[in-house]
């Protein structure tokens, strides 16, 4: 398992050489890569376009203090209450002031968030929230306006060189520090030595790993896997969010229906029209989504039924159209007209908790090496996030990891050391495999994602985690023997890889906590403990 995904001989492949590399171009590369000095160069490598990830995809909004009604302190204790207690205080805090700010520096570079008639910013509400605090652009696509005003300040940038289409195979160590990475140039069809003096990885989350989600087809966790296997500490991987509320249609991609149409008045009900949530939980509708979205498995199962819907036809038609452009368009392809028809949903996978440790600069336990957005675990969310906090950890986190890698990129000299490369612990894989062209990667993928769905979804038990941890071990043993040459290959080792430690976090928290449900350890324990995975094992740290 921890070997090179590809054969590699440093002689054969050309070199490229930056101060700055980040791997990854949504909210938290973009936001990383304005934030290194303009005196230094810039490396951006992203899997797709810029135009492809969760942070353009993303309809929710930014959480923010912006109303004169709300407070900071508000904010601190809403996130660290759907955290289940497994917030870092001091992170939170640090996140939540910072919100404001990165809000106004928007703002500046030309993000249009919505207004009210009066023009003043509109502020929405969703769920675990007290206060509105929202902040949305154009209805129901946030993600896209605020990456098209990043981008576009990027673009002027001299000091930023952007490859798109670009995957990042491993990452490169010398002396145990991370000193740049492998990429696979599809431009060009080659391989690339990329050394850099500070890397910072900024690619996303994995919900691909799971058959029902709301993540784009690049999100195979590469960057968590890539981490692994250099040696970095990996946290929490055993809480993924839920998201309650995904479009299900029959043989169609799942498509997201924003938590803030239940903060604008949607209802949850059965087939029957029944409004449930009251009955599984006292705040109904505006639960945090760990809550809604195991009330609805409980009550899917209750009523023997595959989907619940959102209501929203008490509304008026021309505010539905003009709140939810985005959804309206979604649910117009399959027929749906949300102002007369309830919309079929269930949960998806939507978010991952855990990911690579950071500190609150952004630096992850291996020298070099620095994180942010969804493939870390900063302490933000704990064992569950609450909703929008997303976009403003990738936001803070990009900020800081981008001043932090850029300090101390400027005070190294230009001196790459190339030789060691060829001494990496890590030896190749074996030459004498069988042809990876026998192997059907589409039926592995689909297969993988139906267990975890099964075993390590909305509930969770020792038997079931136990079955995958067994079938994902076996699929492992021929998927690692063979040497790849393209994407697919590659994506389904990281996505074996993140796989397991979902499964081996999620078998060794005994406990009920957050999005973490097992059945057969309903309680949650006293101390509020998290996961930590290494190579040589895993281990609980308080």
């Amino acid at each position: 398992m921890l070997r090179y995904l590809v054969p590699f001989h440093p002689k054969r492949h050309p070199h490229f050489f930056t101060d700055v590399l980040i791997i990854g171009g949504g909210l938290a590369g973009c936001r990383a890569a304005l934030a290194v000095d303009p005196s230094l160069s810039v490396l951006l490598i992203c899997k797709d376009g810029l135009d492809n990830s969760n942070s353009v995809n993303a309809q929710g909004g930014i959480a923010a203090v912006w109303a004169k009604t709300d407070t900071i302190q508000e904010h601190i204790e809403d996130t660290i209450t759907a955290g289940g207690e497994l917030c870092d205080k001091t992170v939170v805090e640090h996140v939540v002031n910072r919100g404001p700010f990165e809000v106004r520096n928007l703002i500046e570079i030309g993000a249009k968030f919505d207004k009210t008639s009066s023009g003043e910013i509109m502020l929405g509400r969703e769920g675990g929230h007290r206060s509105d605090r929202i902040l949305h652009a154009n209805g129901d696509s946030t993600g896209r306006e605020v990456m098209r005003s990043l981008i576009a300040e990027l673009r002027q940038r001299p000091n930023v060189r952007i490859w798109e289409n670009t995957f990042a195979l491993d990452l490169l160590t010398v002396a145990n520090r991370c000193r740049g990475a492998i990429v696979y140039w599809k431009k060009h069809d080659e391989k690339e030595l990329i050394w850099a003096k500070q890397t910072i990885l900024a690619c996303g989350g994995m919900g691909q790993v799971y058959r029902e989600t709301t993540n784009p087809s690049i999100a195979t966790g590469d960057g968590v896997a890539m981490a692994f296997r250099a040696g970095a500490a990996i946290r929490d991987m055993e809480f993924v969010q839920f998201h309650p509320t995904v479009l299900y249609i029959a043989g169609s991609s799942r498509s997201l229906i924003s938590e803030a149409m239940r903060g604008e008045g949607a209802k949850l009900v059965d087939r029957n029209g029944y409004e449930f949530m009251k009955e599984y939980d006292s705040r109904g509708d505006l639960a945090p989504r760990d809550v809604v979205s195991l009330s609805i498995v409980r009550h899917l199962k209750k009523t023997n039924t595959s989907n619940v819907y959102l209501d929203l036809t008490h509304k008026p038609k021309d505010w539905i159209y003009s709140r939810f452009p985005g959804i309206v368009a979604t649910c117009k392809r399959f027929g749906i007209d949300v102002s007369k028809d309830k919309i079929p949903v269930r949960p998806g996978t939507h978010f991952a908790m855990g990911g690579v440790v950071v500190d609150i600069d952004g630096q992850t336990t291996l020298g070099g090496l620095w994180a942010a957005g969804e493939v870390s675990s900063s302490g933000l969310h704990g064992a569950n996030r609450l909703a929008s906090n997303s976009l403003l950890e990738s936001l803070v986190y990009g900020e800081s990891a981008g001043r932090g890698a850029s300090k101390i990129a400027k005070m190294m000299t230009n001196d790459y050391d190339v030789e060691p490369i060829e001494n990496k612990p890590l030896p190749p894989i074996d030459q004498t495999t069988q042809n990876p062209q026998s192997i059907d990667l589409t039926d592995i993928c689909n297969s993988l994602k139906s267990l975890l769905w099964r075993t390590a979804g909305v509930i969770r038990n020792e038997s079931g985690l136990k079955t995958a941890l067994d079938d994902t071990l076996l699929w492992s043993k021929y998927i690692f023997s063979q040497n790849f040459s393209d994407v697919a290959g590659w994506e389904v080792q990281n996505m074996l890889i993140v796989a397991r430690l979902i499964i081996e976090g999620a078998l060794s928290r005994k406990e009920t906590r957050g999005a973490h449900n097992r059945e057969d350890y309903p309680k949650k324990l006293p101390n509020a403990e998290h996961t930590v995975i290494v190579k040589e094992g895993i281990s609980n740290i308080h």
